[in-house]
């Protein structure tokens, strides 16, 4: 009962049983006190008078018992009004909107609790979506301007071969890194609202990360740098395509961030019920302050090397890792390297 007792429903039911209780109660005083002064056996023929009384006093009654249920009942619906207005404003785009709840117990008060919940919700998703727009936007407008830049400059027939063909090399740069930024934005928009991993099929992964490293090897050759994979013999049941997007970023972000002549270092072997993986540089390495914020979306803690990444595909990595049952690790320290470590279930296959 004490759960109920400020139901919104149950005020209303309990105005209208008072208006009833308060009209029997007066219609009994008035039958009381005639019979009081009238014995039933000797009450002459009710005069039009009294049955015009009794009438009044029964519209009295309604009256009176009508405003107090209009009393009861606009405080009964006051908080549905309040939380209707508060409604509105939400949907014009006011995410700063609190209910109070003090004055408030029951169902009313979680029903306040839950709005207040949702409008904080709606408020951080609001904001992540409008830093996302801005960030998206910032970063295709860098390589846009890229393009336009040296393709105008490409129109001066005064450039010499050498030039021109650094131009050209620009141009082409800054539009992998576009088509490369756009692929992991569509990647990750898909993977947000996925919460399991279809099409899974088995596949060699130490096969698919020698491919990655195959394919990365113009990159990497020109720095000079040493890829040392070992990699055990490992058939893993997993999604193909996304797995593959795992070692092409870590890899691409090892080359990017490890100085000419430097080191790499890839592991992948069986670890009881897990897959492990480690990609391993010796490059500028991260304080723990970057770190903290690495897997975040665009996030860039070095900016002075910026111009190298967009702060996506540590967080497609992430995604796709968590998405498997996964879990993704990095150490690292400031011109000693870094080191993720990354571990995925050895699930059966079907």
């Amino acid at each position: 009962m004490k759960k109920h007792i400020y139901s919104l429903w149950f005020q209303i039911v309990l105005a209208f049983f008072w208006v009833m209780i308060f009209t029997c109660i007066l219609m009994s005083v008035s039958i009381y006190l005639m019979l009081r002064f009238h014995p039933w056996n000797q009450i002459p023929p009710i005069p039009p008078i009294t049955i015009g009384f009794l009438l009044l006093l029964a519209l009295c009654s309604i009256i009176s018992g009508s405003v107090i249920s209009i009393f009861v009942i606009h405080h009964a619906l006051n908080p549905i009004h309040e939380l209707s207005t508060a409604m509105q404003k939400v949907a014009r785009g006011d995410y700063s909107i609190s209910l109070n709840t003090r004055n408030h117990k029951g169902e009313i008060l979680c029903l306040y609790e839950d709005f207040n919940q949702m409008v904080r919700e709606l408020n951080s998703t609001e904001t992540l979506h409008s830093d996302f727009i801005s960030n998206v936007s910032h970063e295709f407008k860098t390589p846009l301007t890229a393009i336009s830049g040296y393709a105008t400059l490409l129109q001066d027939d005064s450039l010499t071969s050498e030039e021109r063909d650094e131009y050209i090399d620009i141009i082409i740069q800054s539009t992998k890194g576009l088509s490369r930024m756009t692929g992991n934005i569509l990647q990750l928009s898909h993977l947000e609202n996925q919460s399991i991993i279809c099409e899974k099929e088995l596949f060699r992964i130490d096969e698919q990360i020698r491919q990655s490293i195959l394919r990365m090897e113009p990159v990497w050759s020109a720095k000079n740098l040493l890829i040392s994979p070992d990699l055990d013999r490992i058939t893993w049941y997993g999604n193909q395509e996304l797995t593959a997007h795992i070692w092409n970023n870590l890899l691409d972000n090892a080359v990017k961030f490890t100085p000419q002549g430097g080191d790499i270092l890839i592991t992948a072997h069986i670890a009881g019920e897990w897959l492990s993986v480690t990609f391993q540089d010796s490059g500028i390495g991260m304080t723990p302050e970057i770190q903290a914020h690495i897997f975040d979306k665009f996030y860039q803690g070095d900016t002075s090397h910026k111009k190298k990444g967009n702060g996506l595909g540590l967080a497609l990595v992430r995604k796709i890792v968590t998405l498997h049952g996964g879990s993704i690790h990095v150490e690292s320290h400031p011109n000693l390297g870094s080191s993720f470590k990354l571990l995925l279930p050895l699930e059966p296959s079907p």
